[in-house]
């Protein structure tokens, strides 16, 4: 098993509802339908600046996420909530490939219990074509858990 079997359902899920299409929209993922992950997701909003640089806000985040935390980080931006500047690049990259992006978060900071944590990134996008949601995935790894070969991730603060 290279991931927590919930990111690869997710995946496929995904896949399918984008069908023939770039990208799927957030219109296509009623909350019903994604409720076997529902405290396990988020969803974040791309924010393009004048210079096109890009900026992710979190605009909804599951329960469970929020525990892992402590607290509620709807509203934030990923460049801050994140202790390193390693984790937008992969937001980056999700919404330049339009594809979905897999990568282990070191939650070490963040929870005794939980160090390592699987993250699936998948970009949205309501013209079909452009970014601008990226509903995220996040199932933790308890320290001893030998199930996820970290070789298959990247990375991340």
């Amino acid at each position: 098993m290279s991931c927590p079997e919930e990111i690869v359902t997710l995946e496929a899920f995904w896949r399918m509802k984008r069908g023939d299409r770039l990208l799927p929209s957030r219109a296509d993922f009623a909350p019903e339908e994604l409720r076997p992950w529902l405290g396990n997701i988020g969803k974040v909003v791309v924010e393009r600046g004048d210079d096109d640089a890009l900026r992710f806000r979190v605009t909804l985040s599951g329960t469970r996420l929020d525990d892992y935390r402590g607290h509620s980080i709807t509203g934030q931006y990923i460049d801050e909530i994140c202790y390193t500047t390693d984790t937008s690049p992969y937001y980056e990259t999700c919404v330049a490939t339009r594809e979905p992006v897999h990568f282990l978060h070191d939650n070490s900071a963040n929870s005794a219990i939980y160090r390592n944590m699987a993250k699936l990134l998948l970009p949205l996008g309501d013209d079909g074509v452009t970014v601008d949601r990226v509903l995220v995935a996040i199932y933790p790894l308890r320290a001893n858990d030998t199930a996820l070969p970290l070789a298959d991730y990247a990375l991340a603060g």
